[in-house]
C-alpha cells in the first residue's frame, strides 16, 4: 500500500485501516519510524469528510514546523496556527495549535470544536511532564464525545494502560497500534580519546567502585575532537551532538568551526539562504550575524533555546537543506522537530537536573538517539556517546542500551482556571471529572483510593480559597472568577491585579514591566545582572497577600511572587530600545524573546477580556510597544 509515493510499513497500513473506520487511537513505535505520516492522513480522510481537524503539538518549534508543512502542501486557506504567540487564520480547517489553546477552548466551550472529526496529540508521552502534563489529561477528559483522538508517542511499556484509560474517559474504544523495529537500526558504540571506541565490557572492566577515584576522572572531561574527527573520517555526516548545557554547544562549535565542511557549491547556496533570511527577518542590526555567520557557512552550528529565534529558525532551513554538518544542540532539538542524521552523538550520559547530575531516562536516551539514521538514505544510524569509562556506571549504560522506556505517569493537578470552569458549570458534580484522572486509574478502573482523597482535599481547599479571595460566590463565578476562568495561564495573579485596580497605576510602557514580573521563570533569575531598576508598584503588595491568603488556606504549590528581576530590559524594550540595546542587559536573547513574548501573550488575552476599555486600550497601547521587530513571533511565522 503506498501513500504520497511511499512504501507503508505494516503498522501504516493498520492505522490507516482504523482511521478509515473513524476510530480513536494511539500509535507507539520509535522515533524516525513515519508516524506523522499517519496522521497526514487523518488529515486527508478528515478533510474529505468536509470535517476540520487539530493537531496538538507540546512545544511552539513543532506547531510552527507543522504549520509550514501542512501550508506547503494545503495551501494558507486551508490551515491555520494557533499558539498563543501566533493567531493566522484561526477558523481554518486545519488548525494546529499548542495543547494549553485547545484546552482553554475546551473549556469555554467554544463552537470551533463542534466539526472536529480528529484531535492529533503529537507526543503524547508529554503527557508526564511535570508542568504541563495536566493540561493533556484535561483536554482528553473534557474534550466534546464526538471528537476522535490520535495520539502519537514513543514506545512507553504501559500504553495499553493508557489506551485503557482514554477509552474509559472517553467511553469509546482506542485501538493501539505498536512498533518495535526501526526502519534503519543502529549502532550504539562509547567513545574516549585514550581508549578509542568502547564496549558496555570495556565499560565494565575499566569502572572504578570506589567514589573518591571516579572524582579523580571526572576532573578531566575529555574533548569533543577525537570522537567528531573519527566520525568525519568514515563520512558519517550529517552528525547532531547533544550537548547538555548551552554554554557547552557554543565552545564545542568554535572548536570545530575551522573544519571548513561544505563544498563550494554548498557554501555559495548556504551563502544565498543565508543572505535571504537575514533580510527576511532584519537580523542586519544583530550583533551576532557575522560571528554565526562564519559558522553556518563552514557546515558547522549551535541550536539552543538562548539564541535569536530567527536564528535557530536559520540554523534548521540550513540543516533540513543538507547544508550543516554538524550540529551542536541541546535535547529540545530531538522532540519532534523532524531533523534526522547520519550520525548521533552524546557529549555526556548525566545531565544536571536543577539539583543534581543525574543519568539520563532511557526514553531521553533513545528520543535523542532515534535522531540517528535517515529512512531512505541511511543503512543505519551511528550513535555514540563519550564517556569517562573509569566513571561511567555500567549498570545505567546497560539500561539505557536495553532497558524498557520508562512509563508514562499522571502529572494531574487541577489547576485554578479549571475548578473555576468546572465547579462553576457542575458544582460538586465537577469531582467526578477530577476522579478521572490517569493518576486514579489503576489496571482498568478507576479506584477511589487514599491518593484521590488527598488530591479531592487539595482541590477544596483551592475552592475554599476561590470563595475566600471573591473568585467565586458559592458555586457561582463573581466578576473576577469570569475574567479568571477566560485567562487560563496566570489566571489568579491577572484577575487579581485587574480588579484591586492596579493596572490603573501603570503606563502604557509600565504594564508589560508588571506582567512580565509574572511571568519570569525562577530558573532565569541566576542569568540577570543586578537590575538597577527599582520600579515599585502595589501591584506586588496584592500578590504578596493573595499568596498569603492561599498559604493560609495550606494550598501546596502556591503563586509565585512576582519577579522584577528582568524589569530594566523590559522596560527598555517598552520605551523603544533597539536588539543591540536590548542584548547590552547580558541576558540569552532567546530567554529575552520568550519572555516578552509571553507577555505578549498575556497583554493580548487581557485586552479581549477585560471590561474597562480604557485599561483595555492602554494594553493594546502596551503590545504595539512590545510586539515588534525581532519579537513579532507572527512576522517571524510568516517568512518563506
Amino acid at each position: 500500500m503506498q501513500y504520497l509515493n511511499l512504501e507503508l510499513d505494516e503498522f501504516q497500513e493498520k492505522a490507516f485501516a482504523a482511521v478509515d473506520r473513524g476510530e480513536s487511537l494511539i500509535i507507539a513505535a520509535p522515533t524516525g519510524c513515519g508516524k506523522t505520516l499517519v496522521a497526514e492522513y487523518a488529515v486527508d480522510v478528515s478533510m474529505a469528510l468536509g470535517r476540520r481537524v487539530v493537531y496538538t503539538a507540546p512545544i511552539k518549534a513543532l506547531s510552527n514546523q507543522k504549520y509550514r508543512d501542512f501550508r506547503r502542501r494545503f495551501g494558507e486557506e486551508v490551515v491555520g496556527i494557533q499558539t498563543g504567540d501566533v493567531t493566522i487564520n484561526p477558523d481554518a480547517r486545519l488548525l494546529i495549535m499548542t495543547t494549553e489553546i485547545f484546552r482553554n477552548l475546551i473549556l469555554e466551550d467554544s463552537p470551533r470544536l463542534g466539526d472536529v472529526y480528529y484531535a492529533i496529540f503529537d507526543e503524547i508521552h508529554y503527557l508526564d511532564d511535570p508542568e504541563r502534563g495536566t493540561v493533556w489529561e484535561e483536554s482528553i477528559i473534557l474534550a466534546p464525545p464526538s471528537i476522535r483522538f490520535m495520539c502519537l508517542s514513543a514506545t512507553v511499556p504501559n500504553i495499553h494502560e493508557l489506551a485503557a484509560w482514554m477509552g474509559g474517559v472517553r467511553k469509546t474504544h482506542f485501538v493501539v497500534i505498536e512498533e518495535t523495529e526501526r526502519p534503519v537500526p543502529l549502532r550504539h558504540s562509547f567513545f574516549h580519546p585514550k581508549f578509542g571506541l568502547l564496549t558496555l565490557k570495556g565499560i565494565k572492566s575499566k569502572y572504578r567502585s570506589n567514589p573518591a577515584e571516579r572524582k579523580k576522572f571526572l576532573r578531566h572531561k575529555p574533548s569533543s575532537r577525537s570522537i567528531i574527527e573519527l566520525a568525519l573520517r568514515q563520512d558519517h555526516i550529517p552528525i547532531l551532538y547533544f550537548c547538555f548545557n548551552r554554554r557547552a554547544c557554543e565552545r564545542n562549535a568554535e572548536l570545530h568551526q575551522q573544519l571548513s565542511l561544505l563544498t563550494v557549491d554548498e557554501k555559495r547556496r548556504a551563502a544565498a539562504i543565508i543572505d535571504d533570511l537575514v533580510a527576511q527577518y532584519n537580523l542586519k542590526d544583530y550583533e551576532k550575524i557575522s560571528y554565526l555567520r562564519s559558522l553556518w557557512e563552514a557546515g558547522c552550528a549551535f541550536h539552543h533555546a538562548g539564541i535569536l529565534p530567527a536564528a535557530k529558525e536559520i540554523v534548521e532551513r540550513l540543516f533540513a537543506e543538507g547544508l550543516i554538518k554538524l550540529l551542536f544542540c541541546t535535547e529540545t532539538f530531538a522532540l519532534g522537530v523532524n531533523m534526522p542524521a547520519n550520525t548521533v552523538i552524546f557529549d555526556e550520559l548525566e545531565k544536571f537536573d536543577g539539583v543534581e547530575f543525574n543519568y539520563l531516562m532511557t526514553r531521553e536516551y533513545n528520543q535523542m538517539a532515534g535522531r540517528a539514521g535517515r529512512r531512505g538514505m541511511d543503512t543505519e544510524g551511528y550513535v555514540y556517546s563519550l564517556v569517562i569509562p573509569e566513571a561511567t556506571d555500567p549498570k545505567h549504560v546497560e539500561r539505557l542500551l536495553f532497558g524498557a522506556n520508562e512509563k508514562i505517569s499522571s502529572r494531574f493537578c487541577a489547576s485554578y482556571s479549571t475548578i473555576l470552569n468546572l465547579y462553576s458549570r457542575f458544582g460538586e458534580e465537577a469531582f467526578t471529572v477530577f476522579r478521572r484522572s490517569f493518576h486514579n486509574f489503576k489496571k482498568g478502573v478507576f479506584a477511589l483510593a487514599k491518593e484521590y482523597k488527598t488530591q479531592e482535599e487539595q482541590i477544596r481547599r483551592r475552592i475554599a480559597f476561590l470563595q475566600a479571595a471573591g473568585f467565586l460566590d458559592g458555586i457561582e463565578l463573581t466578576d473576577k472568577g469570569r475574567l479568571a476562568a477566560a485567562v487560563a495561564g496566570y489566571e489568579i495573579q491577572t484577575a487579581e491585579l485587574y480588579y484591586s485596580r492596579s493596572f490603573e497605576e501603570c503606563s502604557a510602557a509600565q504594564l508589560p514591566v508588571v506582567l512580565a514580573a509574572i511571568v519570569t521563570e525562577e530558573s532565569r533569575r541566576k542569568q540577570a545582572p543586578p537590575t538597577t531598576v527599582r520600579l515599585k508598584f502595589e501591584a506586588e503588595k496584592v500578590i504578596h497577600r493573595l499568596r498569603a491568603r492561599e498559604i493560609r488556606y495550606e494550598i501546596t504549590a502556591p503563586i509565585r511572587e512576582l519577579d522584577f528581576m528582568l524589569a530594566a530590559p523590559v522596560y527598555a524594550w517598552a520605551s523603544g530600545c533597539g536588539l543591540k540595546d536590548l542584548l547590552a542587559f547580558g541576558i540569552p536573547e532567546g530567554d529575552m524573546v520568550r519572555l516578552l513574548r509571553m507577555t505578549i501573550q498575556l497583554l493580548r488575552t487581557l485586552r479581549d477580556r477585560i471590561p474597562d476599555p480604557v485599561i483595555a486600550e492602554r494594553m493594546h497601547e502596551a503590545l504595539l510597544l512590545i510586539n515588534r521587530d525581532v519579537i513579532d513571533a507572527q512576522a517571524e511565522l510568516e517568512v518563506g
